[in-house]
């Protein structure tokens, strides 16, 4: 099953990863790298009124997820949290509606650009925002359901509509008002749907539309301290994820928030590759410790652990050598990649690090603790706030990518050690750093450096520079696993 669900995760964020790298360049041919620069900041407020979502996506995946919880307790669950987020929902919306006037005038450093327009977009994304948080909400349950081939199955149907299809939209009508109000009725449309979908996953019946506005007491005292840890952590996630972009658009022009952000999006595929084996082990590790069966969870741990760390190492390496390579690949713009190239490194080992933090929380999850996760979190935002502030004035953004990636690397090497000694004590730390870690990491950083020393010295097109770079990157996965995987593990189905 666990396999089944990583390959049907796999799947839905291939079509993420494929979809940007093909639309944004379409994105950005269309409607112009300033009107993405505008859209750029329109994914900050996203990424920023995540943290709304209160930790009740997870609460709700975790809770559908624990093996002693009937159908009636986990309708109980859905009916509760379901009420909250719609609540929360409604907050949101206005909100962001009634601050928009703000945020264009009086916050963003427009250079040119229509405030008034401006206005206006925020106002159309801050219904999308709401429902796209209901979307997630209802993916969450049947993630929690271990319903991962069906979540991503709507999940890429939501891509196709919201990402894809816009595309023809633009290209008669290349306006952003046009743009974003595709991608807000096609949320709307399939959150909608989604709602159905968990109903007859969950019930086994078709409930369109059934909403029971109820608050359980019961329910709200079982969830209350797991869903409050999970609202610290999705709050302070969100800005620390954010805050470098928030500081970038009020202190730097829109046009350099949009290379930041190009390059951003590059360097969160390794998130996204990352992040459906994560999402397909939760459940499974939550119903191990629930049966107090932790030595299989520790080996399970230490089995995905080695994967997902050479696979980070191994992309991270080619984004770091091969940055301004990628982004011309990518977008077909050499003087574009120039601008963009300069942050990709530092941002690419940033979210490496990020990437290897999601199994560890994982585990903290699945135990129903958050207080690692709360600490550390709190803790550096007294680092990246005074270190933002002083590093975008005297140092730009490239100042800004390299304190995200200082805090990444230090918050990363120590949520291991603790994660390790909280739930994993059987673990040796040796083979988690120097064997996870560390030796990863020297592999892919030699084979990519050679591969670059290789590709200096030669000019080739798109496409060749492509394939060069892609067998970088296979051979850098490849004698990784030869190194690190056991014999046993690579020949085991």
């Amino acid at each position: 099953m666990i396999k089944k669900n990583i390959l049907a995760n796999l799947a839905g964020k291939f079509w993420s990863m494929f979809s940007s790298f093909v639309f944004i360049p379409l994105y950005i041919k269309y409607l112009g790298f300033e009107s993405y620069s505008v859209l750029s900041f329109t994914l900050v407020l996203v990424g920023l009124m995540a943290f709304f979502d209160g930790g009740l996506t997870a609460t709700l995946s975790r809770e559908f997820a624990r093996s002693d919880n009937a159908i009636s307790d986990k309708k109980n669950v859905l009916n509760t949290i379901e009420t909250c987020y719609l609540l929360v929902i409604t907050i949101v919306t206005i909100s962001l509606y009634s601050l928009s006037d703000f945020i264009a005038y009086s916050w963003l450093n427009l250079q040119g650009f229509d405030p008034h327009r401006t206005s206006f977009f925020i106002k159309i994304i801050s219904f999308g925002i709401g429902f796209e948080m209901l979307f997630r909400m209802y993916i969450g349950g049947l993630l929690g359901l271990e319903h991962q081939v069906k979540a991503n199955k709507l999940l890429i149907a939501w891509g196709i509509v919201r990402n894809g299809l816009v595309i023809l939209i633009i290209l008669y009508i290349p306006t952003l008002e046009a743009f974003l109000i595709w991608q807000t009725l096609s949320t709307i449309i399939f959150a909608v749907i989604l709602k159905f979908v968990l109903n007859k996953s969950l019930l086994g019946v078709y409930a369109f539309l059934e909403f029971n506005f109820t608050i359980k007491k019961s329910v709200l005292k079982k969830i209350m301290k797991f869903a409050g840890g999970m609202f610290l952590i999705s709050l302070v996630a969100s800005i620390n994820s954010q805050l470098d972009k928030v500081f970038m658009s009020k202190f730097l022009s829109i046009e350099t928030l949009g290379y930041y952000t190009l390059a951003t999006s590059l360097a969160m595929l390794i998130f996204v590759i990352i992040n459906p084996v994560s999402i397909a082990s939760l459940p499974r590790f939550t119903s191990m410790f629930s049966k107090n069966k932790n030595h299989e969870a520790e080996l399970l741990f230490k089995k995905i652990n080695a994967f997902i760390s050479i696979i980070a190492f191994s992309f991270m390496a080619n984004m770091c050598f091969f940055s301004e390579e990628l982004i011309w690949i990518w977008t077909g713009d050499k003087s574009l990649a120039l601008e963009a190239s300069i942050y990709l490194p530092m941002i690419a080992v940033g979210f490496t690090m990020l990437s290897l933090q999601i199994l560890p929380f994982n585990i903290a999850v699945a135990n129903g603790h958050t207080k690692i996760n709360n600490l550390m979190g709190i803790i550096s935002l007294f680092i990246t706030i005074p270190g933002y502030w002083i590093c975008v004035k005297y140092y730009g953004a490239i100042g800004l990518a390299f304190v995200f990636c200082a805090v990444m690397i230090l918050q990363t090497l120590i949520f291991i050690y603790l994660i390790k000694f909280k739930f994993l004590k059987n673990l040796n730390l040796k083979t988690l750093y120097i064997y996870q870690f560390i030796l990863p990491l020297i592999i892919s950083i030699i084979i990519s450096f050679i591969f670059y020393s290789l590709l200096s010295n030669v000019v080739l097109n798109r496409l060749l520079t492509l394939i060069f770079i892609g067998f970088s990157l296979l051979t850098s996965l490849g004698l990784s696993m030869l190194i690190i995987i056991p014999k046993e593990e690579l020949k085991r189905d």
